[in-house]
């Protein structure tokens, strides 16, 4: 029987979602476990987890080898629990005899260089690099007026910051989950003390402040799910708007951004505004995954946001191999059953190509 490992750094996490795969399971032929990285015994490498029962629709603790397929949905944060787990999933990866369904993506430097090397996709990137001090952040910033930084290893918006430069000084901002921070800069060594302090906390890059906001001020984005099939091939699974609070830098949902149906949104598009728009984003998401799978272990899904700028240009603003689902469950509903069969799928597609490996 085939086995999945459903992987998080905290045990509830994404509880909701790993048991609708889970009562899936059964007619698929695969055993479904779910644990923490924590949980593994350094030794004899066996796992104090649950397994989710069949019989009795409910997750049961067991103590378990580790199983044949392993599904990462850690997200770390600055807490003890993730400070632990991360070096035991960062070996895990490194471990010959496991199988993930989805080993991730570097940073977003890396990632950006990855892209930039495809003539098509070059077109759809932010001109993008690393915030090396605050002398050069500054430079780019009395040239471009606005820039964002953002966190080379973030990850849901977090850590983004706006410089904007004015006639009295630099107008800073930035966001605390659903809260807007402003700060204001009025001297030169000011400024440059903060992001002296800033840069010693975490490495950053630098971007412009694209036009990516609607007519009202409301930052807004396009977030594509994508994920691979029972054939291993990529496929999109849904789209939808994501839309920012007002003078906010991002729209995503976990700050207090809304959700759009595409097909709502785009019928403020003219016929061939949505047919030019159409060939950009298929464009993208036609080449992205591939282009990224020739530097990076094997992906399984990635969520792709593109910023739509207001004179028709698509930019391809960040690329998440652990996107959420609330974009597409809350837009296609009549996506549900595709999106919780996908991993059991797709499972099932790396046994069978593990077995012809072998067999041959």
């Amino acid at each position: 029987m085939v086995s999945l490992g459903f992987i998080t750094v905290h045990p509830a996490q994404e509880i909701t979602y790993i048991t609708e795969i889970a009562k899936r399971a059964k007619q698929y032929g695969i055993i479904v476990y779910r644990f923490t990285p924590t949980n593994i015994e350094p030794g004899s490498q066996l796992i104090h987890g649950q397994v989710y029962d069949q019989q009795e629709e409910q997750w049961k603790q067991d103590t378990f080898s580790l199983p044949e397929f392993l599904y990462d949905r850690c997200f770390y944060g600055n807490d003890p629990l993730s400070k632990k787990a991360q070096p035991i999933m960062n070996w895990l990866k490194l471990n010959p005899s496991t199988t993930f369904i989805g080993y991730g993506l570097p940073n977003k430097l890396e990632i950006y260089q990855t892209l930039k090397q495809d003539k098509d996709l070059t077109f759809y990137l932010p001109h993008t690099k690393k915030a090396t001090s605050s002398q050069k952040i500054l430079s780019y910033l009395a040239k471009e007026k606005k820039i964002i930084l953002k966190p080379i290893s973030g990850s849901m918006g977090k850590g983004i910051i706006g410089l904007f430069l004015e006639k009295e000084g630099i107008r800073v901002v930035t966001h605390q989950r659903k809260n807007l921070i402003k700060k204001f800069f009025s001297t030169k060594k000011s400024i440059t003390d903060y992001l002296d302090r800033l840069l010693q906390t975490q490495s950053f890059l630098c971007q412009p402040f694209l036009p990516i906001q609607d007519s009202q001020d409301f930052p807004f984005d396009l977030r594509i799910l994508v994920q691979k099939n029972k054939d291993g091939q990529w496929q999109e699974i849904g789209r939808g708007i994501r839309k920012g609070g007002k003078n906010f830098l991002i729209s995503n949902i976990g700050s207090g951004g809304e959700v759009i149906p595409f097909e709502e949104w785009s019928k403020g598009l003219s016929q061939s505004e949505l047919y030019l728009l159409n060939e950009n984003i298929n464009t993208i998401i036609s080449k992205l995954p591939n282009v990224l799978e020739t530097k990076v272990q094997r992906l399984f899904e990635l969520g792709i946001d593109l910023g739509l700028a207001s004179d028709g240009s698509v930019w391809i603003l960040d690329t998440n191999s652990k996107p959420g689902r609330k974009v597409v469950l809350s837009t296609s509903p009549n996506k549900t059953e595709e999106i919780y069969q996908a991993p059991l799928l797709y499972c099932l597609y790396l046994s069978e190509q593990s077995i012809k490996t072998n067999g041959s």
